[in-house]
């Protein structure tokens, strides 16, 4: 082995471990799914993964065993996580934090979970979403912002980040500028996250 190898060995090697520590605790929470040892340490070795899914994954299983008498349990883990999540996701596990425990099925569940579930296929509901449940959506945001309600307003933004949903934004946030409403800063970084995905499509 050269030494411009021995890095990229040595890269592999944590990254092969780091999946195996994953594989570990995943199984440890099948047994036990309330071990929150084995729930941090998950957490831990799928930073060391690449990409957000692993790290989202883990911490859904987390958030669907755990409730509102485990909120700071819940931060804490969201706080390791927080810089590796989609900005999305990480305002949906915000809001959750001192809620009930997740479904098993849900939206933020990913194909690394191994408690919970992740919900319908992501692409399939993108494609069946017309332009009628567009407008019924941005009309439930609207009032779900005049009623202060978060949860929905962070599950509405989640839909159209993670759906393209373009028209059920443009149609929610052109009514709430109209109305006088003063949008808070996730509104502006979902409209970029939109802007970037129609740049790339």
């Amino acid at each position: 082995m050269t030494d411009d190898q021995a890095p990229m060995a040595g890269a592999a090697h944590r990254l092969l471990a780091a999946r195996q520590a994953v594989r570990r605790h995943g199984r440890d929470l099948l047994r036990n799914p309330d071990d929150i040892g084995a729930h941090m340490a998950r957490l831990q070795a799928s930073l060391a993964l690449a990409g957000a899914e692993p790290v989202q994954g883990a911490l859904a299983d987390l958030f669907s065993r755990f409730g509102a008498r485990d909120a700071q349990l819940k931060r804490t883990a969201l706080l390791l996580a927080r810089a590796r999540l989609p900005a999305h996701a990480s305002r949906w596990f915000e809001a959750q934090t001192a809620q009930t425990a997740l479904p098993a099925i849900n939206p933020l569940a990913t194909r690394w979970s191994v408690l919970a579930h992740p919900s319908a296929d992501i692409s399939t509901r993108a494609r069946r979403c017309s332009a009628d449940d567009s407008r019924l959506l941005a009309a439930q945001a609207v009032r779900a912002f005049a009623a202060a309600d978060q949860p929905a307003q962070n599950a509405f933004l989640h839909h159209c980040v993670t759906c393209h949903d373009n028209l059920a934004f443009m149609l929610a946030r052109r009514a709430l500028l109209k109305s006088g409403a003063c949008l808070p800063p996730d509104w502006a970084e979902v409209s970029l996250q939109l802007e970037h995905t129609q740049e790339g499509a």
